[in-house]
């Protein structure tokens, strides 16, 4: 089966290294990862993916940070209706049966953005080809387990034996862009806790569900950081991350 992995950001692959050891996966990316401040990463991911024997694709690195999260402020969703239409293209064209990606978390609006255009992308290959991709998301701030009850005997769990978890520790300390970040999920799970890697159905359903009870946390996070005179503005769930949805889901008819 070929496989395709799909990130809103350079370097969310670490948390799948195994299984990409495994499935050596076709790599697409939306950002270039500069962030606010920062330098793009994709050469440190370039240097990854040679690692371990996976392929880039032609959705790369193709938006800085910044652009992406303007975009969604001035409700350009087109765009990214745009970005599925493609990105179905591509799993045609490269016969991809099997596709992870970001998880909708509620942690940042671009990661939950680019599950929305993996949804859409799955379901026009669907519409297009009658194919049925597997579509799997994993979490990128929560423990890496993570995965409702209820999706457990359908997900994909990889139990990485020493070896394993000792490469995939090596190769997220030597992405430099993110060290600091590995250290911190490192002290905030254990070293034990990387030797699981879950791969779940999409769960972007449920957690529309809870966001119907429950903002996401960014939107508390905007809001400190405007207060804080940091963001003279903040990405809001109902009024630009759900109408992203909805033009993909337009797309997907089209």
């Amino acid at each position: 089966m070929r496989s395709a992995i799909i990130v809103a950001h350079p370097g969310h692959e670490l948390r799948v290294h195994n299984w990409m050891e495994r499935n050596r996966p076709l790599y697409c990316c939306l950002t270039e990862g500069s962030g606010g401040l920062a330098s793009p990463r994709l050469d440190s991911t370039t240097r990854l993916l040679n690692s371990v024997g996976a392929a880039a694709g032609p959705i790369l690195g193709r938006y800085p940070d910044k652009e992406l999260y303007r975009r969604l402020l001035d409700g350009d969703v087109a765009l990214f209706a745009q970005l599925a239409v493609e990105l179905a293209a591509t799993l045609i064209a490269a016969g991809v049966t099997v596709v992870a990606g970001d998880a909708v978390e509620g942690f940042n609006p671009v990661h939950d953005v680019c599950r929305f255009v993996i949804d859409g992308a799955v379901a026009i290959v669907r519409t297009r080809t009658g194919e049925c991709l597997q579509n799997y998301d994993f979490v990128l701030d929560g423990s890496p387990d993570t995965c409702p009850a209820a999706l457990r005997d359908e997900a994909v769990r990889l139990c990485l034996d020493d070896a394993a978890l000792d490469r995939k520790i090596a190769a997220a300390l030597e992405y430099p862009e993110l060290r600091d970040e590995v250290r911190g999920a490192l002290d905030r799970f254990g070293r034990s806790a990387f030797a699981v890697e879950c791969l779940r159905p999409s769960t972007t359903r449920l957690m529309i569900e809870h966001f119907e009870r429950e903002l996401p946390p960014y939107e508390r996070y905007g809001q400190i950081r405007v207060s804080e005179g940091r963001y003279t503005e903040i990405i809001r769930y109902r009024q630009h991350v759900l109408p992203v949805l909805a033009a993909i889901e337009r797309a997907i008819l089209a």
